[in-house]
């Protein structure tokens, strides 16, 4: 689909264990051919790092010139088997993140129950959230989400709280580097 040219694409940069004993396996050469592809149809890579080794791999292929612009990183936190929704962790890879990518742009993506504590924890931290039904689909234990709707302004209203206003649609593209169309 990249000769589609989307603005941005997922670029998961190292494999990793899934529930249910399945490994989500992405080869270095696979890795190295999708950046590059992303290069030549000038995408964005969004880096979804499942993995402490996927923020150094991401930090190697930027400064090899394999990904144009400084790397937005995804910590993709509360996945089983996978990178645990840890607090200790995540102000590592945030730590990690700044270490080897200074001045980048980084995100957090909470998977299942724990979306809102990771959406809190990255607002927090200075970092942006993912929120939305593909990673969970409840409120809380007991509530269904009725819409993704309901997701963002739960998202929305922590960002209020730690004075971190929802950028709008244009400065969004300004943060992650994309032409204003």
């Amino acid at each position: 689909m990249l000769p589609l040219k989307p603005d941005m694409a997922s670029l998961s940069v190292g494999s990793n264990n899934f529930p249910n004993n399945k490994v989500y396996q992405n080869s270095p050469e696979l890795v190295e051919w999708l950046a590059g592809q992303m290069r030549t149809h000038g995408i964005k890579p969004e880096i979804e790092a499942f993995d402490l080794s996927h923020i150094f791999e991401a930090a190697r292929l930027w400064r090899e010139g394999k990904i144009a612009d400084k790397p937005y990183i995804q910590f993709v936190m509360g996945v089983k088997q996978a990178m645990p929704a840890d607090r200790q962790v995540f102000d590592f890879y945030v730590e990690t993140v700044n270490r080897l990518v200074p001045g980048g742009e980084w995100c957090a993506a909470g998977i299942g129950p724990s979306q809102s504590v990771i959406n809190e924890w990255s607002i927090a931290a200075g970092g942006h959230a993912r929120t939305g039904l593909e990673d969970n689909v409840r409120l809380d234990r007991e509530t269904l989400a009725p819409s993704n709707a309901a997701l963002v302004t739960r998202t929305a209203e922590i960002c209020e709280r730690y004075d971190r206003p929802v950028a709008t649609w244009q400065q969004a593209r300004e943060i992650l580097g994309l032409p204003l169309y």
